[in-house]
Formats: C-alpha cells, sequence, structure tokens
C-alpha cells in the first residue's frame, strides 16, 4: 500500500485545485467554521494537512491571527507563501508555542495510529484551547457503503470518532454530520473538542464557584445524600461554619470537623446558608424563611452546580 511506505505524502503536489466550484465552496464553508470559534481574532491556529494554504490565507484576510500549518507534500512550498509558518513535518516533531486552536479537514483517515496524532495535538494545544476536526462520515457519501481510497486508513462514524477523541483525553463539544468536502465526500463529521480537565483542576473549579457565589464562610443546611455526595468531599478545602438541619435524628452527627446541630439564630446569624438539597430546596427555603431568615442569606445547591 503506498500510503504506508516512508516519504510517500512528501512527493505528492497540487493536492486541491483551487478553480473547481467544489473547492471553492468547500474553503467557504470552513472559514465560515473556523471563524465561529476565535473568540478574539487573535488566536494563534494550527491546521494540520494545510495543503496549499488557502483556508489559512482566507482567514487571515478578516483576523488578526497567527496561522501556522503542518504539511508534508510538496504544496507547503505555496503554503509558506500564504501562512505565517509551516511545518513538513509531523505534529509530534513540531516544538511551538501553544495554539489556542487546531483545526484539521480531511486528514484523520490518512493517518495509521490517529491516538499518537491526537497526543501530539494536546501536547501543542493551549489548556482552554479547541480542536476542530472533519473527516468522512463512514464512506463519505450516503450511496456509498465502503471508502476504497487507498489513502483512507480508517472509516469512521459519530460514535467511533466521539470514542477515540475520549480515550485521547478530550472532551466533546459539538459533533454533527453533512459536511461538504467534494461531490464523492459530500457526508463529513465535524468535531470540536476541548482538553478534559484533570480532578484536580476541576476540583480547583469547583471550589472557586462555591467561593465566589457564597463570599466566605457558610452555613449548610440538609444534611443528607446532596451534601454527602456533592459537598463533603470538598469540606476539608472550603470555610464551613456549622451542618444545620431540621431532623433532630441527625443532631449530634459528627462528619468531619462538625457535629449536625439545629439552627442557633443567635449563634448562626448572618452567615449565608447553602441549601444542600436539591429535590427538597424549596422545601428547606420555606421552612428557613419561616424562622425569620432573610431570603438574600439562602443559596441554592443548585446555582452552584449549574452552568453559569
Amino acid at each position: 500500500m503506498p500510503t504506508e511506505e516512508a516519504g510517500y505524502y512528501e512527493t505528492l503536489v497540487a493536492r486541491n485545485d483551487l478553480d473547481t466550484p467544489w473547492f471553492k465552496r468547500k474553503i467557504r464553508e470552513r472559514v465560515a467554521a473556523v471563524s465561529g470559534l476565535l473568540k478574539t481574532g487573535q488566536e494563534r491556529v494550527l491546521e494540520v494537512g494545510c495543503a496549499e494554504g488557502e483556508l489559512g490565507r482566507e482567514i487571515k484576510t478578516h483576523f488578526a491571527v497567527t496561522y501556522d500549518g503542518v504539511e508534508l507534500s510538496q504544496d507547503s512550498a505555496l503554503a509558506r507563501h500564504k501562512l505565517d509558518q509551516v511545518f513538513q513535518t509531523p505534529a509530534s516533531q513540531i516544538e511551538a508555542a501553544p495554539y489556542q486552536l487546531i483545526v484539521s479537514f480531511h486528514v484523520l483517515e490518512h493517518i495509521a495510529r490517529p491516538e499518537q496524532e491526537l497526543a501530539a495535538w494536546a501536547s501543542l494545544l493551549s489548556a482552554d484551547g479547541c480542536v476542530l476536526i472533519e473527516v468522512p462520515n463512514q464512506a463519505g457519501h450516503p450511496l456509498l457503503d465502503s471508502d476504497r481510497n487507498a489513502e483512507h486508513l480508517h472509516q469512521f462514524t459519530p460514535a467511533s470518532l466521539n470514542l477515540l477523541l475520549a480515550r485521547c483525553g478530550f472532551t466533546c463539544d459539538e459533533l454533527s454530520v453533512g459536511h461538504y468536502e467534494s461531490p464523492v465526500y459530500s457526508d463529513s463529521l465535524r468535531l470540536t473538542a476541548r482538553l478534559q480537565p484533570t480532578a484536580e483542576h476541576r476540583e480547583q473549579l469547583l471550589l472557586q464557584r462555591f467561593r465566589e457565589i457564597t463570599g466566605g464562610p457558610f452555613l449548610v443546611y440538609g444534611i443528607g445524600g446532596d451534601y454527602l455526595n456533592y459537598l463533603a468531599p470538598l469540606a476539608d478545602s472550603l470555610d464551613i461554619r456549622a451542618l444545620l438541619d431540621s431532623s433532630e435524628a441527625k443532631w449530634g452527627q459528627r462528619l468531619g470537623q462538625h457535629v449536625v446541630s439545629s439552627y442557633d439564630p443567635q449563634a448562626h446569624a448572618e452567615l449565608p446558608i447553602v441549601i444542600c438539597s436539591i429535590r427538597f430546596a424549596m422545601d428547606i427555603r420555606q421552612h428557613l424563611l419561616n424562622l425569620g431568615i432573610a431570603a438574600q442569606r439562602l443559596i441554592g445547591l443548585d446555582s452552584i452546580y449549574e452552568d453559569s
């Protein structure tokens, strides 16, 4: 198989015909897709498989981005006139500052070991960066059962592409089908994904949300399953001053540094109260209001965990 021979892609030239209507159509659609992912318009972008650099050239006419490319074929010579920098080497051999966006259109299906390629992209991506990947949807055309292109080593489905990215440490933001590459590849998958945060990073983000919303020391009311699942694992890192509950059966129980008690207006006045229940939140809220506690002191667990 020629694609498995060393240097195969380095011998190729003129992979695209820029004057065909289908090339112009796909570039138009890809410009729109990439543009929608640029937040400031000044990001560093890397296109893996940039060919002659036409997509990057179009993007650079609209945005003040740094746009680099990876291209093994002879088309890299053309791309160098259009892009900021072109690497004629695999992504795994690149040393560069992090990129906020890495894009790759119809490349991953050519690569024998896509897991290794995605690991290289992850190493080049900023912590808050995004990847945009497009590959044929199975055969790439709804009337074809199998993709017989000798250069294509893999066929992807929405499920298999999503699972591949997950195995490689990415979280899918969006996946869609029906994207156009050419008349014979009129149905392509397009996926955007980000690096999965580490467990430590997720915990720090959650602690930050608690601190921002509570504003400092706080009380916890409602010591049940939701407390044990969603707050107790963080308790040692939060400034919790007391655990409170209306059930006498829970009074006196020690959980970590605190003993569960009833609400004491003198001891617990002024501090905000996190209502640590999703199911019974409304009932607990009304109970606390009936005790004369001001509504502005009450914070629902949902307000911390829900997307802001």
